[in-house]
């Protein structure tokens, strides 16, 4: 997936046109500045309500993008459409409304869950603007701006809930693993995402990191039919 930085080199190189660029800027930043610190607060949320205020008090329980935003991250979505934000410092051990196995659990799907939920409405939003008036070429262009930052947020889900360590997908299936087999890969972990992000950017992960999103993309698109 090119992010905007590519899409501006390739309209230099004459194979793309300005409009798509734009719509490329538009639709990452939307991700950057919104469905990012979106998801970062519901996760500090969440752990706040578990009886965490580790967020909170690192100053990070806001949604103002600048305390979430990472310079790295924000490069890296800007070229390939796959980036991060700032972690979001959670203890599950002060999570003593449930035990320190569903704080961690409760946690982890937060952050992929909030990114669908921000697709959902993004689409809706997008079906609604081009409902308004469908002949606008203006509204049209909005539509598909939207339909793209919906997508790369549900493909950032997708990517999010793999069971790579760092990732919540990870927290999710720790507690299912065997002590053993966990220090394995929490000992390996470097090695672990080496190899998972030269797969990555290799595209040998592509197709069925596509196929998932494009299925939950499709699924959003029914659970939005109803606009027409």
């Amino acid at each position: 997936m090119k992010g905007p930085l590519l899409e501006l080199f390739d309209c230099f190189a004459g194979r793309e046109t300005p409009m798509m660029v734009v719509l490329s800027f538009f639709s990452t930043f939307v991700v950057l500045f919104l469905c990012f610190p979106i998801r970062a607060y519901c996760r500090g949320f969440v752990a706040k309500k578990l009886g965490d205020d580790s967020a909170e008090r690192a100053g990070m329980l806001t949604l103002n993008p600048l305390a979430h935003i990472d310079p790295l991250g924000a490069l890296c979505m800007c070229i390939c459409c796959i980036g991060w934000s700032r972690y979001t410092p959670v203890n599950p051990a002060l999570c003593r409304k449930v035990s320190q196995k569903q704080a961690v659990i409760l946690i982890s799907l937060t952050g992929p869950l909030s990114l669908v939920v921000l697709g959902y409405i993004m689409m809706l939003i997008g079906k609604l603007v081009i409902g308004a008036a469908p002949t606008s070429e203006a509204l049209m262009w909005i539509f598909i701006g939207l339909a793209s930052a919906a997508q790369i947020s549900v493909y950032l889900a997708v990517l999010n809930i793999l069971p790579i360590p760092g990732f919540d997908g990870y927290g999710i299936i720790q507690w299912f693993l065997p002590h053993r087999v966990t220090y394995w890969i929490e000992t390996h972990a470097q090695i672990i995402n080496f190899i998972f992000f030269v797969l990555l950017i290799s595209g040998v992960l592509s197709r069925p990191l596509f196929f998932l999103s494009d299925a939950v993309m499709r699924f959003l698109n029914f659970a939005t039919g109803f606009i027409g």
